[in-house]
């Protein structure tokens, strides 16, 4: 995985550790046509190498017990051995002659290892580093890193790759945004401007908004648990930034989930029969569309905290009920119980509802039918959307207040998403 950033430099801790001969062999000679193909530096700790593995080696740091015994040109130890008293017999592995001197052998006498040590010190000499260090200087590399609109553009094709290889899901969300879209405009088909779609016109605008508030949601539940380990790995090797991979995730999200509301509008509404207004049919769609983003933000939220999918799963459907509880169609805002506002306050249900209400009953002209006239005043009860509008109590907040709070719930969910994604890392 590491190598597919094509690092400059690469630490590897013993790669060579329980593989067999031919094995070992044939991983170094790959790490050394890396080294010299890809102009990598490869830095690694090797254990007791063979003769072929040595001569791989361009720069050798002989330890020992945490002291440089040498370091230089891998051909160059030789040479140095040599000339400290210690040549290397012939047809021997350098790398087990190098081991053999410096370690110190139960047979030796301490008198025996400590001349040892004394020749090598005599010819050792100190390497370029150690000067460095003696006389050090600040030193500003130039940072080598991927813009972040690249990065964004990368990322954002592995998702919408990601998105099209699940196709499937969004085949059956579309076909089940159809099946429920001519269901509902089935039941309330063509329910007119008499005084029963009164009593028609809110369940209908009410279903509308549940079943936005479902589908998309449990079709994006799954999007950060099932890459969170990927997406930790490459974020450790400094891939990418969290949020060029947030902003291309959600934006493929947001691409997939878009289809859904739009089919749905352009079937329930003329099914049903609302006012046939060309900008009040794309305010409801705006609405149906805001719902659906408003549902798939809060399962990206819950998506980004939760510890698995299996928990997220759970969490998600208490939310959503909690959402349409307080959706205000069961009940009116006035009729919350005070220490339950700010649940009714965190429910994009109602302001999709209410929205959507104010929009199709402002303008709205009922009549009455000879028996639906009241039997005393021989008025008809509600000649106006507006009555019902107030009637029902949704005159607290305007069309667009709905549109701006439901914008708002969806950037702080992603927020929270994102503040999820970029610390949470269980």
């Amino acid at each position: 995985m590491e190598l597919l950033t094509r690092p400059k430099l690469l630490f590897l801790d013993e790669p060579t550790s329980g593989l067999d001969s031919v094995t070992a062999l044939s991983l170094c000679r790959l790490l050394r046509r890396l080294a010299t193909s890809r102009t990598c530096t490869v830095v690694c700790t090797i254990h007791q190498p063979q003769a072929k593995i040595f001569n791989l080696f361009d720069q050798l740091l002989l330890l020992n017990r945490g002291n440089i015994v040498y370091q230089g040109p891998a051909q160059g130890a030789l040479e140095f051995f040599g000339r400290s008293g210690f040549p290397c017999p012939a047809f021997e592995n350098p790398a087990d002659h190098f081991l053999d001197v410096i370690t110190p052998n139960m047979n030796d006498s301490v008198e025996s290892f400590v001349e040892k040590e004394a020749a090598l010190k005599r010819h050792y000499t100190a390497p370029a580093v150690d000067h460095l260090l003696d006389n050090p200087r600040p030193l500003i590399l130039p940072r080598d890193t991927t813009p972040w609109h690249k990065q964004f553009r990368v990322l954002l094709r592995r998702s919408l790759k990601e998105t099209w290889r699940k196709r499937n899901a969004t085949y059956v969300l579309l076909a089940q945004t159809v099946i429920m879209a001519i269901l509902i405009g089935t039941v309330f088909l063509r329910i007119g401007t008499s005084q029963t779609s009164v009593t028609r016109r809110q369940p209908v605008l009410f279903f509308t908004v549940i079943n936005q508030g479902m589908f998309g949601a449990l079709i994006v539940i799954n999007s950060f648990p099932s890459e969170r380990m990927l997406s930790l790995r490459e974020r450790a090797a400094g891939t990418y930034h969290v949020s060029a991979y947030f902003l291309a995730k959600i934006t493929a999200e947001t691409v997939s989930q878009l289809p859904a509301p739009i089919l749905f509008s352009c079937v329930v509404y003329f099914l049903v029969g609302f006012q046939a207004v060309a900008s009040k049919f794309f305010i409801f769609m705006a609405f149906m569309v805001l719902c659906s983003l408003s549902a798939t933000s809060l399962a990206l939220a819950v998506s980004a905290i939760a510890r698995t999918t299996d928990m997220a799963v759970t969490v998600l459907p208490m939310g959503l009920e909690v959402c349409r509880l307080f959706g205000g169609f069961f009940l009116s805002p006035a009729n919350i119980p005070v220490y339950f506002k700010w649940l009714n306050a965190l429910s994009y249900c109602q302001y999709t509802y209410v929205g959507i209400s104010l929009n199709e009953l402002h303008g709205l002209k009922l009549y009455c039918t000879p028996s639906q006239l009241n039997a005393k005043t021989g008025q008809c009860p509600t000649t106006s959307g507006e009555q019902t509008i107030k009637a029902l109590g949704l005159d607290y907040i305007s069309i667009g207040g709905c549109a701006g709070v439901l914008i708002g719930y969806i950037l702080f969910c992603r927020v929270v998403a994102y503040l999820g994604v970029r610390y949470i890392k269980y």
